[in-house]
């Protein structure tokens, strides 16, 4: 069975509760210790070009505080998944989009063929660094066709937003659970011995799961694609439909990693009938490269705090 997948704004409808200042506010009067954490979004406008989408898509990038150190940064489509048969590699970069300029963050591809035209990727960087950063977003058409911008939009310095109360984190961390994935011989181009690699589930809110896909090899996998990712029903030996749309993952990303906002609490998860599979590209999904079960068919090592985001560093703070 396939389930719908809701929208960014729908869960930003959900966790936020007021509007702050630029400068943020003033915890006392609620008796809290900490202030709340904050997010700050910022449109994408699309891109004309002669590509496969050519009137280009609208969209949204976020920015949710997780930690003094680490940020969540999300994207949406304004319309969903674009159609295309290929995945949407993005990236922020330096400068203005007047002026252009080198890749800065790896931000996790968004299926171009479903799931509801949304990503996610932890950032290790504060979100204060962020909310200023000299920079911009573009969406490409593909990992084979950089050139092609489908959508772009300035952030931090270069645009102005309003910052608003974020994610109401659970206590502690959260839960955290990870699932081996195994190297699946296949009879693609990109990698016919497969690769392995490891899913994680990170309780984020009560309603929320991070869901971060990772591959087992020093840098990227060299593919001029993106390997779509899915969560399954039943157990791998079985089969079965898509359950879930995760992001995928570039084949020029150095981390080789994407990440999912999934809109279900982790419990649902520890206890699902279902299996994940990485595929080649979403021109070759015969080609599995990477495949594990997940949740009631398989055990996984269980923790709290696990760091999901791109340089290494520790998570801190109430992350």
């Amino acid at each position: 069975m396939t389930f719908p997948a809701p929208t960014l704004r729908a869960f930003a409808a959900l966790l936020l509760l007021a509007v702050l200042p630029l400068a943020g506010c003033d915890s006392s009067d609620s008796g809290m210790d900490e202030e709340p954490l904050r997010q700050v979004s910022y449109p994408l406008a699309a891109q004309s070009n002669s590509g496969a989408i050519p009137s280009g898509v609208d969209g949204t990038v976020t920015f949710w505080e997780l930690s003094d150190s680490q940020t969540l940064v999300t994207l949406e489509l304004t319309d969903g998944a674009t159609g295309a048969d290929v995945s949407h590699p993005a990236h922020i970069h330096q400068n203005s989009a007047s002026e252009s300029g080198p890749i800065e963050f790896y931000l996790s591809p968004i299926d171009g063929s479903g799931g509801g035209g949304t990503s996610a990727r932890v950032i290790d960087a504060s979100f204060d660094t962020l909310a200023d950063f000299d920079g911009y977003v573009n969406i490409h058409e593909s990992v084979a066709n950089l050139s092609t911008i489908v959508s772009q939009g300035n952030i931090g310095a270069n645009a102005d937003a309003t910052v608003t109360e974020g994610l109401d984190l659970v206590e502690g961390g959260g839960q955290t659970l990870t699932y081996d994935l195994g190297a699946n011989q296949n009879n693609g181009n990109a990698a016919p011995s497969g690769i392995a690699g490891e899913v994680t589930f990170r309780e984020v809110t009560t309603d929320l799961t991070l869901v971060t896909l990772s591959l087992d090899i020093s840098g990227a996998t060299g593919a001029s694609v993106s390997h779509p990712a899915h969560i399954h029903d039943n157990d791998a030996s079985t089969g079965g439909p898509i359950a879930i749309y995760l992001s995928p993952i570039d084949g020029s990303d150095p981390a080789a990693k994407s990440a999912k906002l999934v809109n279900r609490p982790i419990g649902e998860l520890e206890t699902y009938d279902g299996y994940v599979n990485i595929h080649e590209s979403l021109a070759n999904l015969g080609a599995v490269v990477s495949q594990g079960n997940i949740g009631a068919n398989a055990s996984a090592a269980s923790g709290g705090g696990d760091d999901d985001g791109d340089s290494g560093n520790g998570g801190g703070g109430r992350y």
